[in-house]
């Protein structure tokens, strides 16, 4: 049975609260993002008031659930539309049904709960669980992509990484602090422009599961997965070339001969077959399908239970199964006995037996051993037992030298065999350590070093720098380093670590020594790193910081630099950037907190290249080099932006191009805290910190994008121009001057100031004369004295700058400084953002004013009816825009502005017309679509608003 689908948004929300399911708004945008920060609603269930707030409105909007233990404990379990189309619903269905009465009765549960069709044509279906906690969202199944399916940037990813795996997820849940959309959300919320359907049910009917029968239902979902599984250490031999003789090994008999039912006897008892597949259960017939075989062309045993001798979710080859189950996983016991039992067509030496000569090719019982061609070997070798020039291929000095009993070729590592015969593969390509290093904590790395051929075979060097506890951990390290290339797998992983530790023991004083940094500025030893040309490796810890990193480089020349920055001596908002690059080294000797200079204004007058000059301090300024970033981001990429520094600036330009308002809002309100949220992800992933001043520029103010009171203390922001009416030629001779010179004046500085805090109670001298400037910048208001920290040390880096010869002007007036930040400022001013804001939304929604020319047209009104009018000042000529009140107050409220709070400044600074006739006098009466009505009336200065605004 299917109830009734609710077709209003707020029947919906009540609907789906009564359940108790905790409920969001959704952005129409088809981005499926909340419509609000939510962070909160992971733990706090939703209340009905905030959604009449949300959904009582002509605002289109999505709804959706937020699941785990904030909506009681349910659970979303998705087939993806792709797994619809291709039949892996009816596969789940038999899978649950093999496994028995218990699990099949849950599935069809499940099937006939509250299910909906998604805009994609996939299915959601939702389960409450008992006695026991709700996983996050998992990815149940997925299949490699196939070629024709690749979209633009699936083909720009592999064009970057050749060896990218493109994934399509076909099954995945939704749970504890995640959601997912619901009906009856459709129209531009989905970007198919489709609406969510329901099926069956609904949020009263959802089924209720324990946690046990929960967690077997994701694992018989887990079975469809079609990604390729890398092998298990010692579960399947490595493929060896066919003997010269044309003989067969015991292990590769077997392999063709055995059949999965002997070796698994016991253990295992088959269920039912599909096709080449075999599902097994236990073999004393509890529970349901526990492992399958011949899901590929390898035929190998995947087991998905934890209660038997093998690991769950690893491929298994019938001689690796038969050596676990038999031997102990010791594979050369395993081989002997086969070749006991009469499996290979040749007999196994006896242990000890002289070889003759010439030696037969080696006898291979250990499934991971690969034989080696010796005189081909000799030959690369060029007849010694190192084989490779360490100092032409890797740059080690020339005493570097090989460990006892191992080898390296241009083939790789080996090691030779404990019988003293036999050559096993370590590594597929030379790998070796070419450096260690200590950072001022401490903590110690090393530089591993390989030679890759995987682009169209030409050689290359690949170094990579990891903990030494990484290298110390074979398994570790090469799921760190696999997916650059690392050339070894995980089978090999104890070989390869054993590897490493002999290398360095037999090269103790060889290998080069360096100090390392794993972020630029301040280090914790009191050095700084301006650049990775300093001298000092720079190493960062996550590898979207490299490209940052590289871009604080040189280029051109301190002098060019100069000449460039002279031209701005009669533009103080870009000398004011500049003297904020020139700053932030000094907020460590200070104590001062990181903070943000905004720059904005509603023209396109150089903000951009103000920034860029600012940059250009400690980097390359350029589009294309990486130190320049953009509000179009995430959250946790601003923080890996932020992390790279301790004393440099930091630069995102454009504002109007974040995604999500409540982006800069976070990042404005932790900026002083000096790190990041705090997040799971090990030591480089929890309250990442920095030491940086923000440089920020866009058309809205950055205060704009916050409601708390408090952020304006922690933030200088001008809506001046940078370059004035008349500064273009500045602008662009500024521009092109800082893209050829850049990079020279910062490490100048920071050295001036090493020297100084080096001097007897430098640091004292240094703190008193910022502490003398900020008693200069107090005023008497509270915001004043707060920022006055801030701008004593712009100032106090600018006039040491201008001391040492490095800018080539004399220092600002204080009175600029106050003028600028420490008065009145702008930026402060609520009804201006307030305003910025409805600027905003009519610009966006200009299509709902109503005009003569749509008059004339006969155009019915919009869905959500008209904004209001635009027509045509009587006195001026000029467009005028009259808007209804109440729609202008449900604007701003939902931007958490009130109109009766800012609309006295409004009348105030003459952005509305007013008439003393009227009660009250800024209500206007404007006659359109054939009614009277009072509106807002904006002045040109209020709300400009040409023929071109209303042709776009």
């Amino acid at each position: 049975m299917t109830d009734t689908q609710p077709t209003d948004l707020r029947a919906a929300a009540r609907e789906l609260h009564d359940a108790g399911l905790c409920v969001l708004p959704i952005k129409a945008d088809g981005t499926k993002k909340p419509a609000v920060s939510w962070m909160d609603y992971k733990v706090e269930r939703t209340t009905p008031e905030q959604h009449d707030g949300w959904f009582g409105g002509d605002r289109p909007r999505g709804i959706a659930v937020v699941y785990g233990a904030v909506s009681s404990n349910v659970e979303l379990i998705e087939f993806e539309g792709l797994a619809i189309r291709e039949g892996l619903l009816d596969e789940a269905t038999e899978i649950m049904e093999a496994a028995g009465p218990q699990i099949a009765d849950a599935w069809h549960t499940i099937l006939n709960g509250w299910v909906t069709e998604s805009p994609s044509g996939g299915r959601h279906y939702r389960v409450r669980v008992e006695g026991g906690d709700v996983p996050g969202n998992t990815k149940l199944a997925s299949r490699l992509a196939r070629e024709d399916e690749y979209t633009e940037a699936d083909r720009q990813r592999l064009r970057e990484r050749p060896n990218a795996r493109i994934v399509r997820v076909l099954i995945e849940t939704r749970g504890e602090g995640g959601y997912g959309l619901v009906e009856p959300s459709g129209g531009t919320v989905h970007a198919t422009g489709r609406p969510y359907v329901r099926l069956a049910g609904g949020p009263g009917t959802i089924p209720v599961l324990d946690a046990d029968t929960m967690a077997a239902i994701r694992d018989h979902c887990r079975m469809l997965d079609q990604l390729p599984q890398p092998e298990a250490p010692r579960t399947a031999p490595r493929p060896a070339p066919p003997r010269a003789d044309g003989s067969l090994r015991p292990g590769d008999d077997f392999e063709a001969r055995a059949d999965w039912a002997d070796i698994l006897g016991g253990v295992f008892r088959p269920l039912n077959t599909r096709g080449s597949e075999t599902y097994w259960g236990w073999a004393d017939g509890v529970g349901g399908v526990k492992a399958t075989t011949g899901r590929d062309e390898h035929d190998r045993l995947f087991v998905f239970a934890t209660g038997s001798e093998f690991q769950s979710e690893v491929p298994y080859s019938k001689f690796g199964a038969y050596a676990l189950l038999n031997h102990g996983g010791d594979h050369k016991a395993a081989a002997r006995e086969l070749a006991r039992q009469g499996y290979g067509s040749r007999r196994l030496a006896a242990v000890g037996a002289p070889s003759p000569a010439p030696a037969p090719a080696p006898e291979q019982p250990d499934a991971d051993e690969t034989p080696v061609d010796e005189a081909q070997e000799e030959q690369e070798d060029e007849g010694g037992r190192e084989g490779l020039d360490y100092a032409a291929t890797f740059d080690l000095p020339a005493t570097v030298r090989t460990p006892y009993d191992y080898r390296v070729t241009g083939r790789g590592v080996e090691v030779l065999g404990t019988s003293g015969e036999n050559w096993t593969r370590v590594t597929f390509a030379p790998l070796v350590i070419t450096a260690t290093f200590e950072d001022p904590e401490g903590d110690q790395y090393v530089e591993l070093s390989w030679i890759d051929r995987s682009l169209a075979g030409r050689a290359r060097r690949i170094s990579r720098i990891v903990s030494r506890e990484t290298a110390k951990r074979g398994r570790k390290l090469i799921e760190t380093l696999g997916s650059a290339g690392l050339p070894a797998v995980e089978g090999d992983a104890r070989a390869v670590e054993k590897w490493l530790a002999e290398f360095e023991a037999a090269n103790v004083g060889r290998i080069p020594s360096e100090q390392l940094a794993r972020w630029l500025g301040w280090q914790d030893d009191g050095t700084f790193v301006s650049s990775p040309e300093d001298g000092i490796k720079v190493d960062t810890p996550f590898e979207e910081q490299r490209g940052p990193a590289r871009a604080h480089a040189r280029k051109g020349t301190l002098d060019g630099w100069r000449d460039t920055v002279a031209q701005l001596e009669g533009f103080p908002v870009p000398r004011v950037a500049v003297a904020a690059a020139l700053a932030a080294p000094l907020l460590k000797p200070l104590g001062l907190n990181s903070f943000t200079l905004d720059i904005s204004s509603r023209s396109t007058k150089g903000k951009t290249t103000a920034l860029q000059v600012a940059l250009s301090v400690w980097a390359d300024p350029s589009e294309h080099a990486s130190a320049m970033s953009n509000w179009r981001t995430t959250l946790y990429a601003i923080e890996k932006r932020l992390n790279l520094v301790r004393g440099l600036v930091t630069v995102f330009d454009e504002t109007m191009a974040v995604t999500d308002d409540t982006l800069i809002d976070e990042v404005l309100y932790q900026l002083p805290m000096n790190h990041g949220k705090a997040r799971s992800g090990g030591a480089f992933g929890n309250m990442l910190p920095w030491e940086t001043i923000l440089l920020s520029s866009g058309e809205r103010p950055a205060l704009s994008f916050t409601t708390s009171q408090g952020a304006a203390a922690r933030i200088l922001g001008t809506t001046i121009a940078p370059f004035g009416d008349g500064g273009g030629p500045v602008a662009a001779a500024a521009r092109e001057g800082v893209l050829a010179n850049h990079g020279h004046a910062g490490p100048e500085f920071i050295q001036y100031i090493l020297s100084g805090l080096a001097q007897p109670n430098g640091r004292e001298a240094l703190k008193q004369r910022h502490r003398t400037l900020v008693e200069e910048f107090r005023g008497g208001g509270d915001m004043t004295n707060r920022r006055a920290p801030m701008v004593a040390v712009l100032a106090l880096a600018e006039t040491l700058a201008c001391g040492r010869g490095l800018l080539p002007y004399e220092p600002l007036p204080f009175d600029v400084w106050r003028g600028l930040f420490t008065a009145h400022n702008p930026t402060d001013n609520r009804p201006d953002m307030a305003l910025d804001v409805l600027r905003e939304y009519v610009a966006g929604h200009a299509h709902e004013l109503f005009t003569a020319t749509r008059k004339a047209m006969n155009e019915k009104p919009p869905y959500t009816g008209w904004l209001g009018v635009l027509g045509t000042d009587k006195e001026t000529g000029a467009a005028e825009v009259a808007l209804l009140p109440e729609r202008v107050r449900k604007i701003l409220a939902e931007a958490d502005y009130s109109l009766d709070a800012v609309v006295g400044s409004w009348i105030d600074a003459g952005y509305l017309k007013t008439l003393k006739s009227q009660r009250p006098a800024h209500l206007v009466p404007r006659r359109f679509d054939g009614a009277r009505a009072k509106c807002l009336a904006f002045t040109p200065e209020g709300m400009p608003f040409g023929d071109q605004d209303e042709a776009a």
